[in-house]
């Protein structure tokens, strides 16, 4: 049939108009560093003025695997226990003027829905979505630890990945987090052929509170985390300056108990540790009236090379 220039331009106005379904997830049981560099994402989005929804599972939160939201953009409605720590902290992250809408569910096409119809946004940030494929997806990208992509290089039990690196051929950009260079880790080649590559860094800006970076330097610091990757926060830390005197470290994603706040407490005054500090992660789990004893690292994500967001349009085009 004929297609005639209003024709064209209706359909490819149209297609201007269709929101972005953007996955941040990957193949490794967890510690990849999803949840600052969806928030990375989002950010750069909000600034072009897109409407941003992330869609999350919500993991361990007590408000179940029901559609939830947890954030409007203005408003956040839940907070730990019942919301989950991660999209809590993204919610808190991303308020405030055109802020991203924060939806939780295991049934990602029914919080998809939820957000269409209440918040039309223009961009949708599925967190931790390689291994849900109930939503079409316009772009999949994949994000490998620079020091250790592939475990044993295989899943679970034998390894810690969800799925053998084979899966990459379903991914259209890889990201490599905490990398030292812009360059390919030794073994990851065959596992990225044919793929845009791209790497970024976690970078410590300043602690809560505005504390610059230097204020823990020769201190003598007590560590809590409930994270993936505890040994390297305490690494960081140790970068920093800080002797860290102990860490009481709890399973990923722990809610902490009252009981167990006051013994890391006492732990760090037995040790005569001057600060208490946690993730940022952490932090949004402590109970209200003990979050004025700790600080916690400002963390943002940075590129190594350049190109990212040329590449996502190129794909979603």
């Amino acid at each position: 049939m004929y297609d005639s220039p209003l024709r064209s331009h209706k359909k490819k106005y149209n297609n201007l108009m269709k929101p972005v379904i953007i996955s941040v997830g990957n193949i490794a049981m967890g510690g990849t560093g999803k949840t600052p560099f969806t928030v990375f994402l989002a950010k750069r989005y909000m600034s072009a003025g897109e409407k941003v929804a992330i869609l999350s599972l919500g993991y361990k939160g007590k408000l179940g695997y029901g559609a939830n939201i947890i954030s409007d953009g203005n408003k956040i409605f839940h907070s730990p226990p019942y919301a989950a720590d991660e999209p809590y902290m993204m919610a808190s992250a991303l308020s405030g003027e055109n802020g991203a809408v924060v939806i939780t569910g295991k049934d990602r096409l029914a919080s998809y829905t939820l957000a269409t119809e209440r918040f039309a946004p223009t961009v949708f940030l599925l967190d931790d979505g390689f291994q849900h494929h109930s939503l079409p997806k316009d772009v999949d990208i994949v994000l490998l630890d620079y020091a250790k992509p592939f475990s044993t290089g295989f899943p679970f039990p034998f390894g810690y990945l969800r799925e053998f690196p084979s899966a990459l051929r379903r991914a259209d950009i890889i990201v490599f987090t905490r990398a030292l260079a812009a360059t390919l880790p030794e073994g990851a080649e065959k596992h990225c052929q044919g793929k845009q590559i791209f790497y970024c860094a976690n970078k410590y800006m300043a602690f809560s509170a505005k504390l610059p970076l230097d204020y823990i330097s020769g201190k003598k610091v007590w560590l809590m985390s409930a994270i993936a990757g505890p040994v390297q926060f305490g690494k960081q830390i140790q970068q920093l300056g800080a002797v860290v005197a102990g860490h009481s470290v709890f399973k990923d994603h722990h809610f902490y108990t009252e009981k167990e706040i006051k013994k890391v407490i006492t732990c760090a005054e037995n040790t005569g540790s001057e600060i208490l500090m946690t993730t940022q992660k952490d932090f949004v789990k402590i109970p209200e009236e003990y979050k004025h004893l700790f600080i916690y690292p400002d963390m943002s994500v940075q590129m190594l090379n350049q190109g990212l967001f040329d590449a996502i349009d190129n794909i979603r085009r």
